[in-house]
C-alpha cells in the first residue's frame, strides 16, 4: 500500500468515525436539531446556551435636551456598541438642522452608543420620492447618523421591492448603516430577504401592550441570527421585564426594549425601570430598581438572574467513574454571578435533578487557604480547605477542626429554586464574608449516592475529583478557571464561547503522556478540521478553533485519547 493509499484510508475512517459520533449523539437524550438543508440556519439553540448578549433599540421619542437622552447616554457607556436610540424629530427628520440633536448623536456616539433616524412609510403607500427625502434629510443634517428605521412596514406580499429600494438607498448613503423596519408583528422572511438579496438588518416583529409571554416569532425566524430581530413589549411593569428578557433571549431575538409606559405614545419618556434593565441585559442581574441598592431578601431573589448573560464555568462531568453514566449526576454547565448583596450560583444536570438519589454538594472556598488549611474541609486531591457547603437545599458552615473532619452546622440564610434539569441558589455574601474582606471564591461541584449516606450528619464525600473553580466577586468578566497540576483523566471540555462567532478556545485534560487528536466535523460526519494531532504531555491544553470560513451551524468537536472518545457539540452563529 502506498502513501497515498494510506492517507485515503485514514481519511476514510476518519469520515466513518464521524458518521458514528453523529449517529451516537441523534441516539442520545440530548436533541439537537439540524437543517434540512446544510448549511441554512435552522439550528435551534436552546436559550441556556446563548451566551452573546442582548442589545437594546430605545424609540427615543423626545428630545435630547431632556434628562431621558441623559439617561441613555449614562447606559450606553455602560454597554458599549449594544445601546441603539431611534431619534425622532417630526415623524421623521425635521425640515431644519437642529443643534439639539447634532449634540445628542455626538453625546451618544461619545458614549459608544449609536443612532438611527425615524422614517414612516404608510405601509409601503407613501411615495419612495417622499422617503427618500427624508432619507436626504438624515443623513444631511446629521452626517454621523448609524441607520435608519422605517415605521409602518408593509407586512403583506407584494411589497418587498419597495424596501429592497430603500435599503440600497441606505446603504449608498453609508453601506455601514443599520436599516431597520418595523410592521410591529410577525411578517414575511421575503421582508428580510428577498430575490436572494438581503433587505433589512433588523425587523420590529413584536410591538404590543400585552400577549409577550404567550408569543412566538414565525418559524422562518429560527434560520436566521436573532441580531434580525426586535421586539418591544410596551406597558411593561417593573415586576414583569425581567421575565420577557429572558423570554425574548429563549426565542432567537437580538434587540430589545420594555417600557412601562402606555399609549397613546409610550416612547415619549424612558421607563421607569431603565437603568436596571439596561444593568439586568449587561450583567445578568438587577442592582439598580431593587431597594437599597441590592436584590431584595424576598423569594424574588433569583428572578433577577438573567441566566442567559451569565457566562458559564468551563465544566466536565467532574463525578466518581462509577456514576459517569448517569445523567442524574453529570454536570453539564456551571454559572455564578453577584451583586452588592448575593453570591449567586446555578447547576445543570444532562437530564433530571434527583435529590432522593444524590447529595449534589457545591464545596466552598472564601479565604484562599491553599496552603495549610486550617480554617475549613480539606479533600486532599481537591486543594481546597471550605469555609461552606451546599448540600441538596441545606446550607452549612464548617464546624471541623481542618483536615478532612466532616463536621458542619446548617445556616438558615439560603434561598433556592430548582426545576428539572437545574438548581439555582443565592447566598449572602455578609456570611461568606463577615468581616467584609475577601473577593475570590473557590468551588467545587460534585455529586455523590446516597446508598452510602454522604450527609452532613455522616461522613465525607470519598471520591472529589481534582476540578477547581474560582470566582472573583463583583467581576463582570468570565471567571478564571484554575486546573489540577495533573488532570484524573482524559477530559474535552466545552467550547468557550458558545456559541461562537467566529472563533472559540478548546481545552482538554492529558493525564498521561499521550497520543491525542482533536477533531472538528460537521452534522454530515465530514472532517471540517484536525486541530490536535500529536503526543501531548500531561497537564491542561487548550487549541483555538476558527470557524471564520465555516457556514452558521452545529459542529462537533471530538476528542480521542488512549482510546477513548469524548465529543462536544459547538454553535456558530454569524
Amino acid at each position: 500500500m502506498n502513501r497515498l493509499q494510506v492517507r485515503q484510508l485514514v481519511r476514510l475512517k476518519k469520515i466513518a468515525q464521524g458518521a458514528c459520533i453523529i449517529l451516537f449523539l441523534l441516539s442520545t437524550r440530548e436533541a439537537v436539531t439540524f437543517a434540512s438543508t446544510f448549511p441554512a440556519r435552522e439550528v435551534k439553540v436552546d436559550s441556556s446556551l446563548v451566551r452573546d448578549s442582548l442589545k437594546v433599540m430605545v424609540p427615543a421619542y423626545f428630545s435630547p435636551s431632556s434628562s431621558y437622552w441623559n439617561q441613555m447616554e449614562v447606559q450606553a457607556a455602560k454597554m458599549p456598541g449594544r445601546l441603539y436610540a431611534i431619534a425622532n424629530v417630526s415623524n421623521g427628520p425635521g425640515s431644519s438642522y437642529l443643534s439639539s440633536y447634532a449634540a445628542g448623536i455626538t453625546g451618544m456616539h461619545d458614549s459608544r452608543g449609536k443612532v438611527i433616524g425615524y422614517v414612516y412609510t404608510q405601509y409601503g403607500k407613501r411615495s419612495i420620492s417622499s422617503v427618500e427625502a427624508d432619507i436626504d434629510s438624515w443623513f444631511s443634517f446629521y452626517p454621523s447618523i448609524d441607520g435608519i428605521l422605517f415605521d409602518e412596514q408593509a407586512n403583506v406580499s407584494g411589497d418587498e421591492s419597495y424596501y429592497a429600494q430603500l435599503y440600497d438607498y441606505v446603504k449608498q448613503k453609508d453601506s455601514s448603516a443599520i436599516v431597520a423596519t418595523n410592521p410591529g408583528t410577525n411578517t414575511l422572511e421575503s421582508y428580510l430577504f428577498y430575490n436572494g438579496k438581503r433587505i433589512a438588518d433588523v425587523i420590529c416583529i413584536f410591538e404590543n401592550g400585552s400577549g409577550f409571554s404567550a408569543w412566538s416569532p414565525a418559524q422562518w425566524c429560527n434560520k436566521y441570527s436573532r441580531d434580525n430581530f426586535l421586539v418591544v413589549p410596551y406597558n411593561t411593569p417593573a415586576s414583569s421585564y425581567q421575565s420577557l428578557v429572558n423570554r425574548a433571549a429563549s426565542l432567537n431575538i437580538g434587540w430589545i426594549y420594555c417600557t412601562d409606559a402606555t399609549l397613546p405614545n409610550p416612547y415619549s419618556t424612558l421607563p421607569s425601570y431603565f437603568a436596571g434593565l439596561c444593568s439586568y441585559i449587561v450583567t445578568g442581574v438587577d442592582t439598580i430598581t431593587s431597594s437599597g441598592g441590592g436584590t431584595s431578601s424576598g423569594t424574588s431573589n433569583l428572578l433577577k438572574i438573567n441566566w442567559n448573560n451569565v457566562p458559564t464555568l468551563d465544566s466536565s462531568p467532574n463525578l466518581r467513574p462509577s456514576q459517569s453514566q448517569d445523567p442524574d449526576a453529570q454536570f453539564t454547565n456551571l454559572w455564578a454571578a453577584n451583586d452588592a448583596n448575593y453570591l449567586y450560583l446555578r447547576y445543570q444536570v444532562a437530564d433530571s435533578i434527583n435529590f432522593t438519589k444524590y447529595f449534589y454538594h457545591i464545596l466552598i472556598d472564601t479565604d484562599n487557604d491553599s496552603v495549610g488549611h486550617q480554617t475549613g474541609f480539606v479533600y486532599d486531591s481537591a486543594s481546597i480547605g471550605a469555609e461552606f457547603l451546599v448540600e441538596n437545599k441545606q446550607f452549612a458552615q464548617y464546624a471541623g477542626s481542618g483536615g478532612s473532619d466532616w463536621a458542619w452546622t446548617a445556616l438558615p440564610s439560603m434561598q433556592q429554586e430548582d426545576s428539572t434539569g437545574w438548581v439555582a441558589l443565592s447566598l449572602p455574601l455578609k456570611t461568606l464574608f463577615p468581616n467584609g474582606s475577601g473577593d475570590t471564591i473557590g468551588l467545587i461541584f460534585e455529586a455523590n449516592q446516597t446508598a452510602s449516606p454522604y450527609s452532613l450528619e455522616s461522613t465525607a464525600p470519598d471520591s472529589f475529583q481534582t476540578e477547581k473553580y474560582l470566582y472573583t466577586v463583583n467581576s463582570v468578566s468570565r471567571v478564571e478557571r484554575a486546573y489540577p497540576s495533573q488532570p484524573i483523566a482524559f477530559t474535552l471540555l466545552q467550547n468557550y464561547p458558545n456559541p461562537f462567532n467566529p472563533s472559540t478556545n478548546i481545552g482538554f485534560n492529558v493525564p498521561v503522556r499521550s497520543r491525542v487528536e482533536i477533531v472538528v466535523y460537521n452534522v454530515l460526519g465530514q472532517i471540517v478540521s484536525t486541530l490536535v494531532d500529536q503526543t501531548e504531555n500531561p497537564g491542561y491544553h487548550t487549541v483555538r478553533f476558527d470557524g471564520s470560513q465555516l457556514p452558521s451551524g452545529v459542529y462537533l468537536c471530538s476528542l480521542h485519547g488512549d482510546g477513548s472518545v469524548q465529543v462536544r457539540k459547538m454553535v456558530l452563529i454569524k
